[in-house]
Order: C-alpha cells, then sequence, then structure tokens
C-alpha cells in the first residue's frame, strides 16, 4: 500500500466567519495535476470516519487528489458551529459550492482539466443529487445510498426545508446524465429504503449499468466496497 500524504486546511465561509475542516489525500504518485474528488460523508460522519477514510485513502491510491470536509455540526467543524446540524442542514448542502469555488481558486495549480467529481453517502449522496446536480462543474457525480424524498425521514422537516434538500425537487431527465450519474444501494439497507433507488433512477431516466444494485451490505456496503470501488473507478475513466 502507498504512502499516503494529507494536507489538512481551513476552507473559509466568510459569510458566516467559520472555516470547514478539511483535508486533502494524494500519494507520492499522484501526477502533478489530477482530477478531484470530493468525497461527501452521510449523516454525523467526518473526515476521519472508517467509511471516509477507506474510499478517501483508495481513490487517492488509484491516482486522484482527494478532498474531504467535516460539515457544519460534524467533525472538527462542530467546535465553531455547535452539533445541531437539524437547524443548519440547508446550508450544509449548500457548502458545497463554497468546496468546488475553493479548489478552483486555490487548488487550480493541480486540477487536471477542471476534472472535479462527487462521491458521497447517504446525506452526502443527498448533497450530490441536490446541489451537486445542478452545479455544471461537476463532471461526474457518485451517489450511495440516498434518500430522494425527506418527507420520510423520522426527523420531520418544514416543508420549505425538504423542497431544499430532497433529490425529488432537483432532479430531472437531461442528456447527459447517463455519462455523468452512477447510483447504488443494497436491498437491505436498514436506514434508508430500497426503494429510493428506483425512484432516483426513473427521475433522472438512467441505464440499467449506471444503477448499482447488491442483494446485501446494509447501509455501507459490507461485503462489496471493493467491488463497488472497481465499478467506480471504470465510471469514472469513461468519457
Amino acid at each position: 500500500m502507498e504512502d499516503i500524504i494529507v494536507e489538512n486546511m481551513d476552507i473559509p465561509i466568510e459569510e458566516d466567519n467559520i472555516q470547514l475542516k478539511a483535508s486533502i489525500y494524494s500519494t507520492p504518485k499522484t501526477a502533478v495535476r489530477a482530477p478531484f474528488i470530493i468525497h461527501l460523508a452521510g449523516l454525523l460522519d467526518h473526515r476521519e470516519s472508517f467509511f471516509v477514510q477507506y474510499y478517501s485513502k483508495k481513490f487517492a491510491q488509484a491516482g486522484y487528489y482527494v478532498l474531504s470536509y467535516d460539515y457544519r455540526a460534524h467533525g472538527e467543524t462542530k467546535k465553531q458551529t455547535g452539533s445541531r446540524w437539524d437547524k443548519m442542514v440547508v446550508k450544509i448542502f449548500s457548502d458545497i459550492h463554497v468546496i468546488i469555488d475553493w479548489i478552483i481558486t486555490n487548488r487550480s495549480d493541480i486540477l487536471l482539466d477542471n476534472q472535479i467529481f462527487l462521491f458521497g453517502r447517504s446525506l452526502g449522496g443527498a448533497i450530490i443529487l441536490t446541489n451537486g446536480f445542478f452545479d455544471e462543474r461537476i463532471t461526474k457525480l457518485i451517489a450511495l445510498c440516498t434518500r430522494f424524498d425527506y418527507h420520510t425521514t423520522m426527523v420531520k422537516f418544514p416543508e420549505e426545508i425538504i423542497k431544499k434538500i430532497s433529490p425529488k425537487y432537483f432532479l430531472k431527465e437531461k442528456p447527459d446524465n447517463n455519462q455523468r450519474i452512477l447510483i447504488a444501494h443494497c436491498k437491505d439497507d436498514p436506514r434508508i429504503p430500497f426503494s429510493n433507488l428506483s425512484q432516483i433512477k426513473d427521475a433522472l431516466n438512467l441505464n440499467s449499468k449506471n444503477v448499482l444494485e447488491y442483494e446485501n451490505g446494509g447501509h455501507s456496503f459490507k461485503g462489496h466496497r471493493e467491488e463497488i470501488f472497481e465499478q467506480i473507478l471504470k465510471f469514472l475513466k469513461e468519457i
């Protein structure tokens, strides 16, 4: 296994006077210029969580620069914002645009051909399929076990918030969806029902090859993590 280089940084949200705590992963063999993958964690996970570390390092070893960051109310960033994520969920979602801006402004010297990909699970997948979907600077979107409609959560959000965080209100059929989007879900997911996968597929009119289904693996793709990694790499390399 190659050594992992970790660069820690603060990404400022100037309007709220906070700094999102972030890390960029690479290896000594990463090209001077390479695509960036922004890794978006699940709810209450952060950049030191197992799933985030696992895939951040694997993608780095595959030749990508990988940026993961702690949302508001998560990880190290929580020290500045407090822990009430439900009170700041809309900004948690929209902060992805600040992260993209930061990469383009501050890391253009190592970003290859403006290629920025989004990868994430659960809440991270919802950020990808809402704010990420309509940000045309994003080349590829990979969303795992994602909720289609936040009316269906145990936490009851106000209607105006649900419409700002539910892929249901963002996704639409576009000519490049099958070149741009890959989704996956396990049938035994105990947190987000498997039925969300077909709802997302239908909203985007995705081909079957862009939709990965697993009989088991729960909410974290246990037993399939290497397989799904290889499928994602193949998808990222397709033009």
